[in-house]
């Protein structure tokens, strides 16, 4: 039998013998050409305009009568006198009687609707041993080396696929140790896929190892930010809350409700001053900076976070120490973008905690303040209660 890997490294056998070496990148083309179509016949002007694209038709002719030649002499009839290529005037097309493996063709004939056992799953993952025809590439042939990226992509999609239907059944059988284990490979493949790091902290949770969990959010979140700018979306840092929120004396035992997000609560005590405009609010904001998650707090737009600074300096320290970023410093913030940015800022608590904000001689309270207070209980936030 012909065994040919295409996946990865190329790796072609003939009846026991490895032939790999004895082929030209030109020839290992051609196979792949073939085998890529091997259900249809594939039109030798085709074909060389893939691999002779500046030859003359001439030459270009003889080059593939010549290949077509080499792999003739190279891999021998079969058992039953069969040949690999049915070469025929116009076209040419593996014989689809000739004896053969070839790991492409495998993958090809996968659909998600297939298999659904994990023995059938991890026959199909292991088919990937690299990107598809890896290292090969033709040159002045760009037409060719354009359909081997559209492969590898087609390729890599259909191995997250085979991965994700895999770790979706570890899941359901609650083989998490198992399913972290292939949710390690399709990281590999996606490392800022939000939904993979979700499972990835919601099974570390599942198996009582919250710092682990908490390490791998706190791991992604930093890669994200680095790499592309962006934060981890609402799902996820709900997550993260629910772990901040479950008892360190729990962390052996599983976490019950990692995947129905609980809101972790936070009761902050403010206090009044009764001549200083905004003392109330700015005392709102450090207080809630330093009871909650700076790092999460931050993450509201730059023109909130600033123009809030014009009010509690603090929160522009935090985001120099935290976020390595240097401060806009504004002269003037008038009163009605100071209300609209400590909305936000409550807004953005209110979706990681359930906000309890207890007042002291809340009649000692400035009046600019009081309006804002007023302005915001008016609005019925879910999550944000005001006492007294």
């Amino acid at each position: 039998m012909l065994r040919i890997q295409l996946l990865g490294k190329v790796n072609i056998s003939s009846f026991g013998e490895r032939i790999e070496d004895k082929l030209s990148n030109k020839l290992i083309a051609l196979l792949s050409l073939l085998f890529l179509n091997k259900d249809k016949n594939l039109s030798k002007e085709k074909i060389i305009s893939y691999l002779w694209p500046d030859s003359n038709e001439e030459a270009a002719k003889s080059n593939l009568r010549f290949h077509l030649w080499t792999i003739k002499k190279l891999i021998p009839q079969s058992e039953k006198g069969e040949e690999l290529i049915l070469n025929e005037k116009d076209f040419c097309r593996i014989n689809q009687r000739y004896p053969f493996y070839c790991d492409k063709s495998v993958l090809d004939q996968y659909r998600p609707s297939g298999p659904s056992n994990a023995e059938e799953l991890i026959k199909l993952k292991d088919l990937f041993q690299g990107d598809f025809l890896e290292g090969l590439y033709l040159k002045n042939c760009d037409e060719f080396n354009e359909m081997i990226l559209f492969e590898r992509v087609v390729c890599q999609n259909k191995q997250v696929e085979i991965l994700e239907k895999l770790i979706n059944l570890y899941e359901e059988q609650e083989k998490y140790e198992e399913g972290l284990q292939i949710l390690n490979e399709v990281t590999a493949i996606e490392p800022y896929h939000e939904r993979f790091a979700y499972q990835i902290i919601s099974m570390y949770g599942k198996l009582g190892n919250r710092v682990a969990a908490i390490n791998y959010y706190k791991k992604f979140e930093s890669a994200l930010r680095r790499n592309l700018n962006i934060s981890p979306n609402k799902e996820l840092k709900l997550l993260y809350g629910t772990l901040l929120g479950s008892s360190a004396e729990s962390s052996a035992e599983p976490i019950k409700n990692i995947s129905g997000i609980k809101k972790k609560k936070l009761l902050i005590e403010s206090h009044c001053v009764p001549d200083i405009e905004y003392f109330w609010v700015a005392d709102v904001i450090r207080e809630v900076m330093r009871a909650a998650d700076k790092k999460y707090m931050l993450e509201i737009p730059k023109l909130y976070l600033f123009d809030l600074g014009y009010i509690q300096r603090e929160l522009l320290i935090d985001y120099e120490k935290i976020i390595s970023a240097e401060t806009e410093l504004i002269a003037f913030v008038p009163a009605v973008r100071i209300l609209q940015a400590f909305f936000q800022f409550l807004l953005h608590a209110a979706d990681l905690y359930d906000l309890t904000i207890r007042t002291n001689s809340s009649q000692n309270m400035d009046p600019v303040s009081a309006q804002i207070r007023k302005h915001i209980e008016e609005k019925n936030l879910q999550g944000i209660w005001f006492e007294p």
